[in-house]
């Protein structure tokens, strides 16, 4: 995926996480978990620190791996109860990263799922002429959830 396309789908998993955190923690823990998804969905990449032709960690290893967010994911999930605030950016963030993942994973390069080192590719869509529909189904089911969930 573009970053553009990184960016819209990470929001949208923002806002559709908010739809079930507004109801049970507030609108600051809403507006918070969706304002954090967009830094989240572009640090897989900017976590590969850069520095012209060298990068500190290969693209598509560690940074693209689902397990560390999944974790990152679980541990704000048990935290929100506890700090609604902290635990909604950590979630935001996470779920952010989460949508980058996925959305490479559907691309032919494809990301690592079991080890860091070995990529799988769901090769539902290539990086620009069909990373559309992805993005637009994630609207579609963030803009249902917040109807139904909140409004």
């Amino acid at each position: 995926m573009t970053g553009n396309a990184h960016r819209l789908f990470g929001l949208a998993f923002g806002v559709s996480a908010a739809a079930i955190v507004t109801p049970l923690y507030g609108v600051p823990a809403g507006v918070a978990v969706t304002a954090a998804s967009f830094p989240g969905a572009t640090a897989p990449d900017w976590m590969e620190i850069r520095r012209g032709d060298f990068t500190l960690i290969p693209h598509r290893t560690i940074t693209h791996w689902p397990a560390p967010w999944l974790v990152l994911l679980a541990i704000s999930i048990a935290w929100l109860p506890y700090s609604p605030l902290g635990a909604a950016v950590l979630m935001g963030f996470s779920l952010g990263a989460l949508s980058h993942v996925l959305g490479d994973a559907g691309t032919p390069s494809g990301v690592p799922v079991w080890h860091p080192g070995k990529r799988h590719s769901l090769k539902l869509w290539d990086s620009r002429s069909s990373e559309v529909w992805p993005v637009l189904v994630a609207w579609v089911i963030a803009v249902l959830l917040f109807r139904s969930l909140v409004l």
